[in-house]
Order: structure tokens, then sequence, then C-alpha cells
């Protein structure tokens, strides 16, 4: 298949590329300009670069594909200029299905977030008819992916359209780092490990890479389809981190009562100072609801892998130390980061 997909230059999204690429398809690469394109390296496929908020770049992407996979989204805690979300995760998806419908795209792929189904409370786990909780929180992204998911879900009544929603990714090529990437480094850099007593599901970025490529293969057009495996606390996160690494690290469990303290202060000093803000209420709230999720939908309608996080985690941390994320913590790498990464970019 000739196929397109948008936020490649992504850690999920790079990811996608290389599934495709292995099945043997064309594959078009759509990445902004400004974009790190290190995930991309040694990767034969065709880079355009573009955005999904401008027709004419989307037109000129779509040109003679067979299937699209819309990644493309903007995810942070906070941004000076929140519009700017709504403008690329609402309005660019709503462009994105246009555009493919137009061009006469056989199958598109939206990739959703468990941000639609999560934070159903402690002890209840979601699943694909689970809804949205999120919006009480205030959480802006958690806001977005929701009417981009609704976009596309009304869009299958006119276009074939599945929709794909990955927990939290762990693997090689984190270049953010998502959150729980930064809970790694913490491990490996940080005298002490600090958590909230949060719980979520996560998987192999790579299986979740896979479920896309399957989900297009085999995905039911209308159908949603939580891509994860294993549902952790970020203590026990944390505690397989540093057992996987070999470092000793104690580990303290935040109140959340103190988080939304910190969190209050951080966004002050981003409006004020920075810039940019490490938590925010938002994200207290969120943790507060814990985002589990029985993902056993995609594992047996699409044949969803489950890698061991252990082996996701290892990955992750050879990853991290070889881009040096971790140059400041030691001279020399430890015994793990001297193993090959399996599949590691």
């Amino acid at each position: 298949m000739r196929t397109l997909v948008t936020g490649a230059a992504g850690f999920i999204g790079s990811h996608v590329v290389r599934a495709l690429i292995e099945d043997g398809h064309e594959v078009r690469a759509l990445h902004l300009p400004s974009d790190d394109l290190r995930n991309l390296r040694g990767v034969d496929c065709e880079r355009v670069a573009g955005d999904v908020t401008d027709e004419a770049s989307l037109e000129a992407a779509m040109r003679g594909r067979d299937w699209v996979f819309h990644l493309a989204a903007v995810y942070a805690l906070w941004l000076p200029d929140p519009e700017r979300m709504r403008r690329v995760n609402v309005e660019g998806t709503r462009r994105v299905l246009s555009a493919a419908r137009r061009a006469g795209v056989a199958r598109v792929i939206h990739t959703s977030s468990i941000a639609r189904f999560g934070g159903q409370g402690r002890g209840r786990r979601a699943t694909e008819e689970s809804p949205f909780r999120l919006g009480a929180t205030g959480d802006l992204y958690s806001r977005t992916k929701h009417e981009a998911h609704e976009i596309a879900r009304e869009a299958a009544s006119e276009m074939d359209v599945v929709i794909v929603a990955p927990t939290g990714p762990i693997g090689p090529g984190d270049v953010g780092p998502t959150p729980t990437g930064k809970l790694l480094i913490a491990c490996l850099s940080l005298p002490v490990v600090v958590v909230t007593g949060t719980s979520s599901n996560f998987a192999d970025v790579r299986d979740m890479a896979r479920g896309h490529v399957l989900a297009a293969r085999v995905g039911r057009r209308g159908e949603s389809y939580l891509l994860g495996h294993r549902d952790l606390s970020l203590v026990s996160l944390a505690r397989m981190a540093l057992a996987e690494m070999g470092v000793d690290r104690p580990i303290v469990v935040a109140p959340f009562s103190a988080a939304r303290l910190a969190a209050r202060a951080a966004v002050w000093y981003a409006e004020r100072v920075s810039g940019r803000a490490l938590i925010t209420p938002a994200a207290v709230a969120i943790a507060e609801r814990d985002l589990t999720a029985d993902c056993s939908k995609a594992v047996r309608e699409l044949g969803l892998p489950q890698t061991p996080i252990e082996t996701a985690v290892r990955d992750a941390a050879a990853w991290f130390e070889r881009e040096g994320y971790l140059k400041a913590r030691r001279r020399s790498a430890p015994q793990w980061a001297r193993r090959p990464a399996a599949g590691s970019p």
C-alpha cells in the first residue's frame, strides 16, 4: 500500500513508519519543517515537510495515497498559546479527514488517546465503551483529543475510518520525552525518585505501532481500539525501572495535596517567567483519577502484540543513554546500557 503518516517524526509516528516499511508498504512521512528528525535517521521513506493545519500541504501529501495514518498532534501540559493545541488537534484532524476524502484515500487510521477513555476513577479500567471523563479536570489536551475523536467517529459514517487510542508508550525514540520517559530519566539521574500515587496502562511503543498497522489491515470501520498492555502504578514502574537498570534509588510518593500546591506554583512561574510548566493542576487531577485500561479488544480483534514492559524499559533507557539525555549522570555507561537494545532505531 502507498501510505501517508502525519506526525511521522514523533515517538509513536516514527515507529509506525518503521512498522509499515517492515511490512513492505511505501511510506510518505509528513513532518513539520522544524521537527527533530532523529527518529527517521536511516529510514527508507519519502520525507515531506508540511502542516496538518495547511490545506495545500495536506492535499499534496495525500496525492496517490491508499492509507493515511493521522498521528500529528500537540501534546503539552501547558502552553502560552493554548489555541495552538486546538488548531492542530481538532481543526487539523478535520482537515486531514476532509483532504483524505477528496483524495479518495481508501482508509484512514486516526490516532486518538487514552485521554478519551481513561480517568474512570480508582479501580475502574477504561474500555472502548467508556464515556469521556477528563473534561472536568480542565486539561486542554484531553478535551481536544476528545473532540478530534468525535470528528473521526462521525466521519466513519461517510468514509472508512478506524480509531486507535494508545495508552502510555515506553521504548526507544522518546524525543520529547513523555512524562513516562522523564520518570525513567529521573530513575537514572536523580538521587531520589518522586512520584504520585497514580496508576496507568503502559505498552511497548513498537507494539503500539504494530497496532496501527494491524488496525489498517483488519480493524473494523468506525471502531475504536485501545492500544496498551499492562496497568502499573508509578511506584511499581519506578521499581521495575530501577531493577532493570541495576540502579538503587529511594522512591518517594508525593501526596496529591503537595502535588496540587506544586502545580499551582509551576503554572504561576510559567506564566510570568519560564513559559513552560512541568506540572499543572489539571495533570494532578488526571493522576487522581488513574488511566488504567482493559486493552483486550485490540488483542482479540487485531492481534496486538504484548511485549513485556521490562523490555520496553530497558530499550528506552539504552536509547536515552545513547542520545545524551543522561550524559550528566555518570562518566561511563552501566552494564545494561552496553547491551544492544532490541529493535532500537
